[in-house]
């Protein structure tokens, strides 16, 4: 029959164990499970409680041992759901090693960690009561069931948070500066509503629209001064002058050669301006594997164990 450790999970032995990455540190976990949930605590204590300095090895995780003074509890390091952060700064037994501000904070991101009916995953050693204080430690307090619901809650809070408000800025990349043209530049920010408003396949439609009716415009003013030309020199030879036609005839001809001539080069120069699909195409496949690539791999149970000693499993000097 397996052992358990003291919150009622399964010791593990080192060839079992998820491994993940937070705050710059190595760390194990008994499931991909807990590694979520541990995960998201680490890095957020790193990012709102304290620093987590890779550098000093006081950061553990996975160790088969008993819990500090017994013979017979196993600590819930041995099953890989306990974790000692900056353990130098809050050694076993200390009082008052982390102020009333920073105690406020961590409760908070605790609270926000549960199954979704009421039950908070994980218990910090500072808020022990009968047993020896221990505000370097966190453990998970709940079952494989509740974790698991936690997990899938947390996910789903975190999606919603993710989802882009009206207001949030955006930058426009080269190709949707070439398509909205004006004074739109590579790197201005506008708002996601302007961008969902007019996303770039409508700017480009948009774009080849105007230069269509500008391009018809243009030619409809060659053929305007063509009209004109002739005009001229048909009242001219009307008037019986031959030198006042022939000069009629050479200066609309002039003008008109000189119309043509800027008009080809506006159009030339609008077609320049003008984005293609397969650059619409390499620019959404650009954004989205800067966003694959800026998520967190998720560690799996079935992930390749290592027995690699690292820090996260140097003995730690509580329960």
């Amino acid at each position: 029959m397996a052992e358990h450790s003291q919150n009622g999970w399964p010791v593990l032995s080192s060839n079992r164990l998820t491994w993940f990455s937070a705050a710059g540190g190595r760390f194990a976990a008994a499931s991909s499970d807990v590694a979520f949930l541990a995960r998201y605590l680490i890095e957020r204590f790193d990012a709102e409680v304290e620093n987590i300095d890779g550098r000093v090895l006081d950061d553990w995780s996975w160790a088969d041992r008993n819990v500090r003074g017994s013979t017979s509890v196993i600590s819930n390091h041995a099953s890989a759901t306990a974790w000692d952060l900056n353990a130098l700064k809050h050694p076993r037994g200390a009082r008052g090693t982390f102020t009333s501000a920073r105690i406020a904070r961590v409760h908070k991101i605790l609270a926000g960690i549960t199954d979704g009916k009421g039950h908070k995953i994980f218990r910090w050693g500072n808020d022990y009561v009968n047993a020896t204080v221990d505000a370097m430690h966190f453990e998970i307090n709940a079952t494989k069931a509740q974790v698991k619901r936690a997990r899938t809650v947390l996910e789903q809070r975190l999606e919603e948070e993710e989802d882009m408000k009206w207001t949030d800025q955006v930058k426009l990349t080269a190709t949707d500066a070439k398509i909205w043209g004006g004074d739109y530049k590579e790197g201005e920010k506008v708002t996601f509503g302007l961008m969902v408003r007019y996303p770039t396949l409508a700017r480009k439609t948009d774009a080849e629209l105007r230069a269509f009716i500008a391009a018809s415009a243009k030619r409809d003013a060659a053929m305007k001064a063509q009209l004109d030309t002739l005009i001229t020199a048909v009242t001219a030879l009307a008037s019986g002058s031959s030198a006042e036609v022939s000069q009629a005839f050479a200066a609309g001809a002039g003008a008109l050669q000189a119309e043509v001539a800027r008009i080809d080069a506006e159009a030339d120069s609008a077609q320049a301006a003008l984005v293609s699909d397969a650059e619409i195409e390499a620019d959404v496949a650009a954004a989205v594997a800067e966003s694959e690539a800026a998520q967190i791999q998720e560690p799996t149970d079935d992930e390749t164990p290592t027995t690699d000693v690292t820090q996260a499993e140097r003995a730690p000097s509580n329960a």
